[in-house]
């Protein structure tokens, strides 16, 4: 009888954690009848473009916003000159404020939010990887800061994929 491998690709397991960890947290979402917004920057939707991966998710996704720039953190949601230029845009005081901004600004349950650097230079001291992520729910916000090591392109999936791990478990916190 011949012995059969399965060859499994680098990674794969841990794909297959992330996306179950996006169908829970959009199962859970639909449960409790709340609905999630996020603004990202360093992102570039990419963690929008997860939570609206799962079919059904219109139902608890009310939308995103990429604030990319200084100036459309300032414009669209009011934060301070005097911080982002003492920041460069990426602190955890900004994300907490985002979070909180666009939860109110699209109506939703909860707010979410990702800024940092993905690189490839590092910003006046601030290393490269380096990124906020906040969610505010139930006037409170909780916030991490992450160094992520890679390239540009791992930095922005992988800080979408711990803001999903982040909405997922302040739920299950909740719950409790």
């Amino acid at each position: 009888m011949k012995k059969r491998y399965l060859l499994v690709k680098a990674g794969f397991f841990d794909r297959m954690m992330r996306m179950k960890t996006l169908k829970l947290l959009i199962e859970k979402l639909k449960a409790r009848n709340l609905s999630v917004a996020v603004a990202e920057s360093c992102t570039g939707g990419y963690a929008s473009y997860l939570l609206t991966k799962i079919p059904g998710s219109s139902r608890v996704f009310k939308g995103g916003v990429i604030v990319y720039s200084l100036d459309a953190k300032k414009s669209l949601f009011k934060i301070p000159c005097q911080l982002l230029e003492k920041n460069q845009g990426v602190s955890k005081e900004i994300a907490r404020r985002l979070a909180k901004k666009v939860r109110e600004k699209l109506n939703s349950d909860i707010g979410s939010s990702i800024v940092g650097f993905a690189g490839p230079a590092a910003k006046k001291g601030v290393k490269t990887g380096t990124v906020f992520i906040a969610i505010h729910y139930r006037k409170h916000t909780v916030s991490k800061r992450l160094v992520i090591k890679g390239n540009r392109d791992t930095v922005r999936k992988k800080a979408s994929h711990l803001l999903i791990n982040l909405l997922y478990t302040q739920l299950i916190i909740h719950d409790q």
